[in-house]
């Protein structure tokens, strides 16, 4: 098979995972870290605080073995391999069920793995916004709080995510090569060490400079993107 073809095919696989993974980890991540910094030092704060420091601490094999065991091994919620179930017909009902079942438990674990940095950046920004004047004559004015967070402090605080999300979503596209090895998911990542055991090297160079145009599209869609968000940066 022409390796644009093996890779065309695999590329579908970790796209539609990326999208499910990204849904997933904002899902987690906006409220978590928007609440965190809202109450900041409280038992809620402290709970987020410990969630990040495992989260980032435990290394991706470990976390995906062992949500595999559990979910995927001891109560059968999940596949435990594959991308999809086999001889279902392409373009079902029943295929797109059984893509998604296939998927949830990668994406939850590469969403574990991912919520950590964005929890972080909008804690911290949530807490430096809430002592700018701009917040403080809002309150002067007597604007409820729950309106000050979400017209001011939420607004500017979503600037850093907006600035990582190019980096983010191409990141995601260039395979979680673990997560995808270790759940037998048929995606890039996978593709990308089954090409080093077999020594595939036209498959293992195309991959790399696929990483490589994926990383600079990312950082060309972080610039767009904030040149949206941020009506003070403009490209030029």
């Amino acid at each position: 098979m022409p390796v644009e073809k093996l890779i065309g095919a695999r590329a579908v696989n970790t796209l539609w995972l990326s999208l499910l993974t990204l849904t997933l980890t904002y899902l987690i991540a906006i409220p978590l870290g928007i609440y965190s910094g809202r109450y900041n030092n409280s038992r809620f704060d402290k709970g987020v605080i410990i969630y990040n420091f495992v989260s980032f601490a435990i290394p991706s094999f470990i976390l995906a073995l062992i949500l595999l065991a559990i979910f995927g091994y001891k109560f059968g919620w999940f596949p435990t391999t594959g991308s999809v179930e086999v001889g279902i017909q392409k373009g079902t009902f029943a295929y797109v069920l059984s893509r998604l079942h296939h998927m949830i438990l990668p994406a939850i674990t590469a969403a574990i793995l991912r919520t950590t940095g964005t929890i972080q950046y909008l804690r911290n920004e949530v807490i430096d916004a809430k002592t700018q004047d701009y917040v403080k004559t809002a309150r002067s004015k007597g604007v409820p709080i729950n309106k000050v967070y979400s017209h001011h402090i939420f607004r500017n605080s979503l600037l850093p995510i907006a600035a990582f999300f190019g980096f983010t979503i191409t990141g995601l596209l260039g395979g979680s090569i673990f997560i995808e090895t270790i759940f037998g998911y048929s995606g890039m990542g996978e593709l990308f060490i089954s090409s080093i055991t077999s020594r595939d090297y036209s498959v293992m160079n195309a991959l790399v400079l696929l990483f490589g145009v994926l990383t600079l599209l990312g950082s060309l869609l972080s610039d767009i993107i904030m040149t949206i968000v941020d009506p003070r940066i403009r490209i030029e």
